[in-house]
């Protein structure tokens, strides 16, 4: 966790144990890096509001406007936050609003009238569509778009895109019907930031739209104003998006505010990126990159369940479910942006490494393998108010925590897939051969608790790949199941998965026997992968995802 992150953990910190509604972000500070969002929680137990700075980048993998934290943990969700496909930038010369001419009075999901003050002199960009009027905050859109990263944020707010490339080093061509993109970047861009960053210097109208965000800071010597952000592609696309209704307009059609953008499917312009990464003392511009075999483009997409739009206005009222369940979310859904991005990072002889280096096949695996019977080592701390729990040392994965990692993965390039499904219940399973011993279909060995597991379904290289996260106890290690085959045999579910992990209980199976038998009775192939168990932070993770789609080539 980064120190200007410190401050959204101080914050929890200061109120434990307390469930905190993320209603809305505000303004920004548009002068000084890190730029924080003024954040507006609401304590669900006592519904007063909070408000406290978070960087936007916060906002992308950790923390989703209409969800619920305690101490800085999801634990649920607003019932009336609903998600669905749009598809949005009809019209690229919208002029933007303020949300005080597009939201009136009748919507009251801020209470507090500072707030909602505050709230309603931000801009959105608003599309009336045949079937409602879709009203999306710039806040969103700078998000998705812009403020991709720290390192990106930092070079559009700066004027300094620079920065991150070496300027002369961009190539465009086609090759094959497809488009590709050579550039050599520096040691401060973030490798998923690539296409991005590709889409803002190759396009002069995404170029135009980018300052536009930038130059706002020189506009007004405020610290804190509105930010000001349009999408940066001349072309209509699809959004996957949660939003929530707050009334109807002009024609009685219903009014949708989008909270956040989870995915979308705007061209970038390119097929692939190929690049080198080099260390600050090495100017390359006469090399040129490595090129590399990307994966086979998958030839099934997956459908999307739409929401019923139940229009009940959305005005935050704490829900007694906060405070007595524990809700699970499923993951967002990832658009395929059809980018490949390869390459690697290099460095002279004598001069110090750089950050983002090159990770060679074997990274991610500095965890050791569990054995079949777990490994008490592996995991997080879990903390609890319990005296006779707190006394018990713990180091268990959470299995809320696998949302980030399957999130990640998600987003890597011809990766499409589904949301997770579950947590769902094993049966109770006895082991033949050990009939004596407690059963690991049950967590903690205690008869009362079933043992879960996330199911995930995704497609890859013309791969059906199927992921399922066990949950975690001192008999059971942190690794992630895959199982995968070509993706045009019939496809498994969540149910085959809990067959598998059931006979492999009561088989007591090790990992060799576990491969044979779903290879003879489903035609499946397997791998594990280990996870990092203690911070999640953004490196470990798309380690990770890089090294379980290294796997499935």
């Amino acid at each position: 966790m980064s120190k200007n992150d410190s401050k959204i953990l101080d914050f929890f910190s200061k109120y434990k144990n307390q469930p905190f509604e993320f209603v809305i972000v505000t303004d920004i500070n548009i002068q000084e890096h890190p730029n924080y969002y003024k954040a507006i929680f609401r304590n669900i137990e006592t519904n007063l509001f909070h408000s406290t700075p978070m960087t936007p980048e916060m906002m992308r993998y950790k923390y989703k406007v209409g969800h619920v934290y305690t101490n800085g943990k999801h634990v649920g969700q607003n019932k009336t936050l609903l998600k669905g496909e749009f598809f949005v930038n009809i019209n690229t010369s919208i002029q933007l609003m303020e949300l005080s001419d597009i939201i009136y009075n009748e919507s009251n999901f801020l209470s507090d009238n500072d707030l909602k003050e505050s709230f309603m002199r931000q801009y959105a960009h608003v599309e009336e569509q045949d079937d409602c009027t879709l009203v999306i905050p710039c806040y969103t859109i700078a998000n998705r778009f812009y403020f991709i990263s720290s390192s990106m944020k930092h070079a559009i707010m700066s004027s300094t895109l620079g920065e991150l490339y070496y300027e002369g080093s961009f190539r465009n061509k086609t090759e094959d019907d497809q488009t590709v993109v050579k550039l050599h970047i520096k040691r401060k861009a973030g490798k998923k930031d690539l296409p991005f960053l590709c889409r803002f210097i190759g396009s002069s109208f995404a170029r135009n739209r980018l300052e536009y965000v930038g130059n706002q800071k020189s506009l007004s010597n405020d610290e804190y104003q509105p930010i000001k952000a349009q999408f940066p592609s001349r072309n209509a696309f699809n959004i996957y998006a949660s939003y929530i209704y707050i009334g109807n307009d002009r024609r009685g059609k219903p009014k949708y505010l989008v909270l956040n953008i989870h995915s979308d499917n705007a061209p970038f312009g390119f097929d692939k990126v190929y690049y080198k990464q080099y260390s600050e003392n090495v100017d390359p511009q006469d090399l040129d990159p490595e090129e590399y075999i990307p994966p086979k483009k998958s030839k099934k997409r997956f459908k999307r369940k739409k929401p019923k739009r139940d229009n009940k206005v959305y005005t935050g009222t704490p829900s007694s479910d906060y405070a007595k369940h524990k809700l699970y979310t499923h993951t967002e859904e990832y658009y395929n942006n059809k980018v490949a991005v390869f390459g690697e990072t290099l460095y002279k002889e004598g001069e110090a490494e750089p950050l983002n280096k090159h990770i060679p096949g074997k990274i991610g695996n500095s965890f050791e393998k569990p054995a079949a019977d777990g490994d008490k080592k592996l995991g997080e701390t879990e903390q609890t108010n319990d005296d006779k729990e707190a006394n018990k040392e713990k180091n268990i994965f959470n299995l809320e925590n696998f949302y980030q990692f399957y999130e990640a993965l998600l987003t890597f390039a011809y990766v499409e897939g589904s949301e997770l499904v579950g947590p769902n219940d094993i049966s109770l399973i006895k082991n033949n051969k050990k009939k004596g011993n407690k059963s690991k279909s049950k967590k903690d060995g205690d008869d009362s608790k079933n043992r879960r597991f996330l199911f995930g379904e995704l497609s890859y290289d013309q791969k059906a790949v199927y992921i399922v996260e066990i949950e975690q106890d001192d008999s059971w290690g942190p690794s992630t199941w895959i199982f995968y085959t070509d993706e045009s045999i019939e496809p498994y579910t969540a149910h085959n998965m809990k067959s598998i992990i059931e006979h492999y209980i009561e088989k007591d199976f090790n990992y060799k026997e576990l491969t044979k038998y779903v290879s003879d009775n489903y035609k499946l192939s397997f791998e594990r992968k280990d996870h990092k168990n203690g911070d999640l932070d953004d490196d470990s993770i798309e380690r990770w995802c890089e090294s379980v789609l290294k796997k499935l080539i």
